[in-house]
């Protein structure tokens, strides 16, 4: 499984030097979801980040046409409430529809240790098809070292397996994830 470029960015765990602002007064802020933004810096600037595309749409499209793109993106991370790797898949999954209708030219920048990050879990899906094909003692003992290999450095960096759904009807961007690396502190999408 290759992980989409914009997907990898909340992976990086890197925190920058000052807080980041979404595009919403915290100080207003009542929503689960819009106080869940707010306490984290990552996820408030991904959540101005899709606000800014909004804007562009709005600019490029019209008030009604970018409406019809943002509406159900706003309904949507609402009801995750406060669970923010609900609220980080919606605004991601909300960069890669503005990207793909050509309102954003590309993904945010990604970080030379995201995109090591990135790398390394790539090697770990590949090594993992490796394994599950394997005929063979030896075979089996020689793929299956070398992704467990693979899963011990992901560890060693912060990241477990996850094994969970992300499934909601009303959301197109809406997709099933399975062996996904998740940041460990999401104990609850852990096998």
């Amino acid at each position: 499984m290759k992980i989409h470029p914009v997907l990898i960015v909340f992976a990086s765990c890197a925190t920058p030097a000052f807080a980041q602002v979404p595009s919403f007064d915290c100080s207003l802020a009542t929503r689960p979801d819009e106080v869940t933004i707010c306490a984290d810096p990552q996820l408030s600037e991904l959540e101005k980040t899709v606000s800014d595309a909004y804007q562009a749409a709005k600019d490029q499209l019209g008030k009604n046409l970018a409406k019809s793109i943002g509406a159900p993106i706003l309904a949507h991370r609402r009801q995750c409430g406060s669970d923010a790797q609900c609220i980080y898949d919606v605004l991601q999954g909300a960069l890669i529809k503005y990207q793909d209708a050509g309102i954003i030219a590309a993904a945010p920048q990604i970080s030379d240790a995201a995109t090591a990050m990135n790398n390394l879990i790539n090697e770990w899906h590949d090594s993992n098809g490796a394994c599950r094909d394997a005929v063979g003692a030896e075979d089996v003992n020689n793929q299956c070292g070398l992704r467990d290999q693979l899963a011990e450095q992901l560890n060693e960096i912060g990241l477990c397996q996850g094994n969970y759904l992300f499934d909601s009807p009303d959301f197109d961007m809406a997709t099933i994830l399975r062996e996904h690396w998740v940041p460990c502190i999401y104990t609850e999408l852990l096998n």
